[in-house]
């Protein structure tokens, strides 16, 4: 008996001790420790963290939880819903990075009124009565980023945990009103990815429950301690920091926005580069925030993976330390669902920030239907829209739902008046400063009224009233006065000088616009009044008088360009009919004469660096007793820019008269030397007659040039030498700046 009860006692102090070692050895129960990888911030040189993540992966490094900060919020924001460091590395290398880090909108996808006002001005501000002029709180507001943001997340649109996500995630920004850094593992995940992201001064902050948030490099670069808060046992921390930086490193906007985000942050980045397990830094010297070139991506991405590597010894110790053996491969990372989802079945759709009335409006401009089949492109294409029209300063959406979404449009109306400055200056006019002034209680839909000014050698102001929305203008009426000072040329010799006033009030009957597709009907007054005595009867007329004509007139126009100025791919075509009268009935007795007029610009793609660029134009009168103001006038490089009719011809570098009617061919060799370097040929070809069904027996007239161009942030820079059979004389031309 005593035997039996001393045997019953050994084995219970046997299971109490195995128990006790379970406890304080948890690899023995086969766990393991908990990894949290921490990736910094940087910019561009985020994407080194994917090299880092495809040997962790490699590795069978578990990850637990994620914690990053700016650049490194989005890389592990992404990396938590379940894209694998090798879809991030195919995802990075095909985005257009300059246009996700603006605010544009692809040209194709904006309203035909704004692709008019498109690249004539450098400067625009919005004001309204309440708060006056706006200034942008940040140079860019992140419309186009944040909706990357939400179109890789789709699934994870309404406000959650962020410990619910494939992998638990928390980034950091910090709050403008305080200073004290954010934690953000809750709420919208889009949303917290882009305000962790929002360097001051170059991004808007995101305002959210009364807090002003920005980039959290600013308060915590390289959160180590969120990520040990989260529950991780075992850190991996991933810096892109290259020390501060010299007065080299100091020259630019983005390597000043860098050192005070290290200054500001030192205190917090020192405790964290501390306590971190495993340290890995790229060593990214020589690359910046803004390293967005496809060449630096594709270092950066494999330096991260070059770094990670030269750690694989600590990073096989560590993996011991966790609990698994060197062979031992975790979990395989888990594929996101959507990340090859290209079409979507819509539930019920709803509109948040307009009026009421304005609700079902926007639906129909949106194009998509409530319990409908629609596609990613479209949606894109949907918000593009809506955001080109001008109206709106923020469009975002969310898709809630598993199978069916229910799809949110978010808008945030801005005020439609605006405060707009051009700036031009060519070897032709010299300066020229353009001026507008749009004032409109909505943007959306209403009245707008203008009024725009040119100084130049031919300044003009116009004032102009239209009714309608941003997508359809219903009505217009328009006043514009000009003064002309004008050389005329025939061939090389100057024959003349025409000084006058022009008065032109327009009024639409029909302005209507689509999205590529512009048709406009209209009648229209124009008084010419001549003041000058130096014109020569023996070349233009022998009474000059000052005269009124009434017209009316159709106009079609198309444009599909990518870009207004250098354009990769689309079209223009415009033709317009005009009908002159002086009575609105006849012309000095009899029958009107009439100008049809015609232009057709495609482009073609030869390779990724050269484009040639064929035109047909021209212009054809109809009619006896032809006014003067209206005879074809050809010249110059730029179309109307003395005359409205006015064409132009490469070689011929005055304004000329020619016949009643005349048809150009051109064509233009385009090669890119870089991203915004152009070398330019030219080649164009006209026939000139007075019958238009005599124009192949008409008068030949041939000229050239080239030209080197570049596409800087203010406008085109160019300069062109040129010559013609017509006047034999080589010619210069150089423009700095928008056209207008």
């Amino acid at each position: 008996m005593m035997v039996k009860l001393f045997a019953m006692r050994f084995m219970r102090y046997i299971i109490s001790f195995l128990l006790l070692c379970c406890l304080f050895n948890p690899e023995a129960l086969g766990q393991r420790k908990k990894v949290g990888v921490v990736l910094s911030g940087g910019g561009a040189k985020g994407v080194a963290h994917i090299g880092v993540l495809k040997v962790l992966e490699e590795a069978g490094i578990p990850i637990d939880y994620i914690a990053g900060t700016s650049m490194g919020a989005i890389v592990g924001g992404l990396y938590a819903v379940g894209y694998s460091a090798h879809a991030l590395d195919s995802m990075v290398r095909v985005q257009n990075w300059p246009f996700l880090l603006s605010d544009k909108v692809y040209r194709y996808n904006l309203p035909f009124s704004e692709k008019e006002a498109d690249g004539k001005y450098l400067l625009s501000l919005s004001f309204s009565q309440e708060k006056g002029l706006s200034v942008p709180a940040g140079f860019v507001s992140g419309q186009n980023v944040y909706n990357l943001f939400s179109e890789l997340t789709i699934g994870y649109h309404d406000s959650i945990s962020f410990r619910q996500l494939p992998i638990p995630f928390a980034c950091v920004a910090a709050n403008m009103i305080n200073g004290k850094e954010v934690v953000m593992d809750r709420g919208i995940l889009p949303l917290a990815m882009r305000a962790s992201m929002a360097i001051p001064g170059a991004f808007a902050p995101v305002i959210l429950d009364s807090m002003v948030l920005v980039d959290g490099g600013i308060s915590n670069n390289f959160p180590v301690n969120v990520a040990k808060e989260m529950g991780a046992e075992i850190t991996i921390g991933v810096d892109l920091s290259t020390g501060l930086k010299d007065l080299q490193g100091l020259d630019n906007i983005m390597g000043i926005v860098d050192q005070l985000t290290a200054f500001m942050g030192m205190q917090n980045y020192e405790k964290n580069k501390e306590m971190v397990d495993l340290y890995i830094n790229p060593e990214l010297k020589g690359y910046s925030a803004a390293s967005f070139t496809k060449e630096a991506i594709d270092t950066m991405i494999l330096r991260g993976e070059r770094m990670a590597r030269a750690h694989w010894d600590e990073i096989m110790a560590l993996k011991k330390q966790i609990g698994l053996e060197e062979e031992e491969k975790a979990e395989p990372h888990i594929d996101n669902k959507f990340l090859q989802m290209d079409t979507l079945v819509i539930g019920k759709i709803f509109v948040e920030g307009v009026k009421e009335r304005d609700e079902k409006w926007i639906q129909r401009q949106l194009g998509i239907k409530e319990f409908s089949i629609t596609t990613m492109d479209r949606l894109r294409e949907a918000v593009s829209f809506l955001y080109g029209t001008g109206a709106f300063s923020q469009v975002n959406y969310s898709l809630s739902g598993d199978r069916i979404y229910d799809l949110t449009l978010r808008l945030r109306e801005k005020p439609g008046s605006s405060l707009n400055l051009g700036f031009r200056f060519d070897s032709e006019e010299m300066a020229s400063i353009l001026l507008n002034t749009t004032f409109s209680h909505r943007a959306l839909r209403g009245s707008r009224f203008s009024i725009t000014g040119r100084l130049n050698k031919n300044p003009y102001v116009l004032v102009d009233y239209s009714f309608g929305s941003s997508v359809l203008r219903k009505l217009g009426i328009s006043y514009m006065y000009k003064y002309n000072d004008i050389d005329l040329y025939e061939k090389k010799d100057k024959v003349d000088n025409i000084i006058y006033s022009y008065h032109r009030g327009d009024l639409n009957l029909s302005d209507i616009y689509f999205r590529n597709f512009k048709f406009q009907l209209g009648l229209r007054y124009e008084y010419y009044k001549y003041k000058s005595a130096l014109y020569n009867p023996d070349y233009i007329a022998r009474e000059l008088e000052s005269e009124g004509f009434f017209s009316y007139y159709a106009l079609a126009h198309i444009d599909t360009y990518d870009k207004k100025y250098f354009p990769d791919k689309g079209l223009a075509f415009q033709a317009e009919y005009s009908w002159f009268t002086d009575n609105m009935v006849n012309y000095k007795g009899h029958a009107p004469f009439s100008a049809l007029s015609f232009n057709f610009e495609p482009t073609v793609r030869l390779t990724r660096r050269v484009y040639l660029l064929p035109a047909l134009y021209g212009r054809v009168l109809i009619g006896r007793d032809i006014a003067i103001p209206y005879l074809n006038y050809i010249g110059g490089e730029v179309a109307g820019r003395y005359m409205n009719q006015q064409l132009p011809f490469c070689g011929i570098h005055n304004l000329q008269i020619f016949d009643n009617s005349v048809v150009v061919g051109r064509l233009q060799f385009r090669y890119r030397l870089g991203m915004r370097h152009f070398v330019t040929l030219t080649g164009n070809y006209a026939k000139q007659t007075n019958n238009f069904f005599e124009i192949l027996e008409g008068e030949n007239v041939w000229g050239g040039g080239a030209g080197y161009a570049y596409n800087s942030i203010i406008g085109p820079i160019s300069v062109t030498f040129d010559l013609s059979n017509w006047d034999k004389k080589l010619g210069f031309y150089f423009n700095l700046g928008y056209y207008f």
